[in-house]
């Protein structure tokens, strides 16, 4: 998710405590069990839910249809081959349309572009539907990245049983998008005339409003549907889910959702609670959270863990931050502090590192599993010494899987759009709140409270208001029980999504399981051969762990290979180090 990123959604005041949408109980039977398996439900149709180019119809699948919504669950569903053309995979391909505004189903539509790895099964027992956190980020391209997962590794049963679907959520990719940029602009960003864009908000609040209100002007002036800034929110979200769940014929949601995916598997069982079939959640946030809370829970994790750094290295020869823990912390800032005026060398024609870079480059490295931490000790002895940032850079890279600059256009595209959309998200799932006075103060606390990592941490608030399109209710509270038990992932050293973040969504999510990973990283499933074994078997057998189990951290992970390839970071805070915020 939301790394730093986290959150809560809209619902609007008509919606009950439980179901927030009207259901039609005229035309369909009650929601069924489904078969009996050791989590209590099989959570689809069995041979009925074959894959290929069929057509079908929703609403026949047991679960209720929502008032009003019968000609989007009823529509056809066609899927059409689109292999890739590199891999060879055989993919295929499809188009679903939604409200764009569910208060008014009777206006706008928009489409939501999905991408199925249909099931090694002729007979498959239904879909599993993936995001890859962000907000922002693209199930398209999640189910690109993890094909091999699914076909040959360890995720391999899960294919064996159900179709495999990414989407592009609304305002994402190849769905109805979202563009706050210009032809030009794409250029000079891969030209280096300009920087890529970030949720970072340095300044005062009267720049972060500004900020704000400059960037939603521009997404309002490129978007080919405009009103899609006010509808980008996770409730919209999770109630297309609903809508593909019916056209692919499944009585409930399969569903994996990473990071901010489990904000989204989260406000789905909130909203549709009889519709949960076997949902798995990997690097959980919490829902309880709001919008900057999320951000400085980061923040707080970032600085303690630099502060746990510094004590393993005190005392080593010529570490450049004596004293105790906290003059080191104070010696580390100030020298950060330096380095707008007084940017750090780096060798080889590469850009000096002023202090968002450097401080993005010490992250980098100080989230790193402690097997890392020699690369943050050589890269500010020589920054500290010799004022020479080469070291720190390049070793922070080799973490991070090098310069991962755009080179493309569709590489561009994506960037900016998973930024912005972030922004569109993120402003609508909560109500407006604070003014000049308090956001100011907030980025004096932070200043304080953050000495090295502050940077980093977002005024979310303030930018929002300068957005514009915000939320007018409040935000989904996640409380509930759910009908089928839920599978949540917490990682125990998650720089992204803190462990914690993962009890406290069990807590909410009154039928679900805790498995703990005692890793370094955001995001288990994939790099870690245990969680993922686990994952499989949840979705193959309906096997839960057991109460406090923890996968061990097996095998240790290739540089830059600490999160599975697909998955993506937070609020565009997790920008290679080339990247800077502006």
């Amino acid at each position: 998710m939301l790394g730093a990123s986290a959150t809560a959604v809209a619902r609007p005041s008509t919606q009950g405590a439980q179901h927030a949408v009207v259901l039609d109980n005229s035309t369909n039977a009650s929601s069924a069990a489904g078969t009996s398996q050791t989590t209590g439900s099989n959570s689809s149709n069995g041979a009925s839910n074959g894959s290929g180019g069929s057509k079908g119809s929703g609403g026949s699948t047991g679960a209720k249809v929502p008032q009003g919504l019968e000609s989007f669950y009823r529509q056809d569903l066609t899927w059409t081959d689109c292999p890739d053309g590199t891999t060879g995979t055989a993919f295929q391909c499809a188009t679903v349309t939604v409200p764009l505004d569910y208060d008014h189903p009777q206006g706008k539509t928009i489409t939501v572009a999905l991408k199925k790895l249909p099931s090694t099964s002729s007979s498959p027992r239904g879909s599993v539907f993936l995001n890859p956190g962000g907000p922002g980020g693209s199930g398209i391209s999640l189910i690109n990245a993890q094909a091999s997962l699914y076909k040959s590794g360890g995720l391999s049963g899960v294919l064996a049983n159900y179709d495999v679907i990414g989407f592009d959520p609304r305002g994402i990719g190849q769905s109805t998008p979202i563009t706050c940029w210009s032809p030009d602009d794409v250029q000079a960003i891969l030209a280096e005339r300009a920087e890529a864009p970030s949720q970072l908000t340095p300044g005062s609040a009267t720049d972060i409003v500004a900020k704000g209100a400059r960037e939603a002007a521009a997404c309002q002036k490129y978007t080919e549907v405009p009103e899609i800034l006010d509808h980008m929110d996770t409730r919209s979200v999770a109630r297309d889910m609903d809508v593909m769940r019916a056209l692919v014929k499944d009585q409930d949601l399969n569903f994996f959702g990473y990071s901010y995916g489990t904000y989204l598997g989260a406000v789905y069982t909130e909203l549709f609670p009889d519709n949960v079939g076997r949902v798995v959640l990997d690097s959980a946030m919490d829902p309880a959270l709001s919008r900057q809370q999320a951000f400085e829970g980061d923040a707080a994790a970032w600085e303690q863990t630099l502060r746990t750094y510094i004590e393993s290295q005190q005392g080593q020869p010529d570490f450049p931050l004596s004293g105790t823990t906290d003059e080191a912390v104070s010696r580390l800032a100030t020298f950060l502090n330096g380095l707008d005026a007084h940017p750090l060398t780096v060798s080889d024609g590469g850009k000096p590192l002023d202090r968002d870079r450097a401080t993005m480059a010490i992250r980098t490295l100080v989230v790193a599993s402690p097997d890392n931490w020699p690369l943050l000790t050589e890269g500010l002895t020589r920054a500290m010494n010799a004022h020479d940032g080469t070291t720190l850079m390049k070793n922070a890279e080799s973490l991070s899987g090098g310069d991962e600059s755009p080179k493309t256009e569709a590489q561009a595209v994506e960037l900016l759009q998973s930024t912005y959309a972030f922004s569109a998200n993120r402003c609508l799932d909560f109500p407006d709140t604070g003014n000049q006075a308090s956001w100011d103060a907030a980025l004096t606390s932070y200043r304080r409270d953050y000495p090295v990592f502050h940077p980093l941490l977002p005024q979310h608030d303030a930018y929002c208001h300068g957005w514009g399109h915000t939320s007018k209710t409040k935000p989904v509270d996640v409380d509930v029980d759910a009908t089928n038990p839920v599978l949540v992932i917490g990682i125990l050293h998650d720089p992204t999504t803190p462990y914690p973040w993962s009890k406290a969504l069990v807590s909410r999510l009154r039928n679900s399981h805790l498995l703990s990973v005692d890793m370094y990283g955001h995001g288990a499933t994939g790099p870690n051969s245990c969680t993922t074994a686990k994952v499989n078997d949840y979705f193959v057998k309906g096997t839960l762990p057991s109460d406090g189990e923890v996968c061990a951290a097996t095998p240790k992970p290739q540089a830059g290979q600490e999160t599975p390839a697909g998955v993506t970071h937070p609020a565009g805070l997790e920008h290679p180090v080339g990247f800077k915020a502006d």
